[in-house]
């Protein structure tokens, strides 16, 4: 008999809160009420949510808001598309070719190859709760033991992220857009799925 190692207390956490699924399709989805429900009952978001919420806390707990925390929150918006152009480009359709390719590919670059293969199958939609973690702790450090500012900083990457999450599968439903602004960002994501991967990044 082969006896396996058993997995590690991370790797137990991580795989209770990321179930492998089927978790059906986000083309199943016509309502803007029934996509809060799926976005809720999927086990992914509300990993995202709670970690999100732990940030606003940390930054509720460093003391009141400055304007310096207001430059920080427009300096994020600011910067938010260049930030998912590029790690949309350079992380997520990363290949497997050289040292940081493949580490960029075994990162997220084969999740989302994957999520391109079936665009809207919710078993590769969202963000893994393993990343989600352990990028929440990587800003909580500096939130905690560094100047105010850096708690709303942190703050600011899990609200960007959870923006990112929800729009994302979003696009993907068949939520018919309703705003100018999100059926420019609808016509462009869906072009970048059905037409050519290499652009419309944002």
């Amino acid at each position: 008999m082969v006896h396996y190692p058993r997995p590690s207390v991370p790797a137990r956490v991580f795989a209770r809160l990321d179930p492998p699924g089927p978790h059906g399709s986000a083309a199943e989805v016509r309502t803007l009420v029934g996509a809060a429900r799926r976005f809720l009952r999927h086990p992914r978001p509300p990993v995202l949510l709670g970690c999100v919420g732990a940030l606003a806390v940390l930054r509720v707990v460093r003391g009141p808001w400055r304007i310096r925390d207001t430059g920080v929150a427009v300096a994020a918006v600011a910067a938010q598309p260049f930030v998912e152009w590029s790690v949309h480009r350079i992380l997520l359709h990363a290949r497997p070719g050289g040292r940081l390719g493949s580490i960029g590919y075994q990162l997220a670059g084969y999740g989302h190859e994957q999520h391109h293969r079936d665009p809207t199958n919710l078993d590769t939609m969202f963000l893994r709760p393993r990343e989600v973690i352990s990028g929440t702790v990587a800003v909580a450090a500096p939130a905690l033991l560094g100047p105010p500012w850096a708690a709303t900083g942190a703050l600011c990457l899990g609200m960007g992220a959870l923006v990112y999450d929800w729009t994302h599968f979003l696009i993907h439903t068949r939520v018919p857009p309703r705003t100018a602004y999100y059926r420019r960002l609808w016509r462009g994501h869906r072009l970048h799925h059905y037409r050519n991967e290499r652009y419309w990044l944002g």
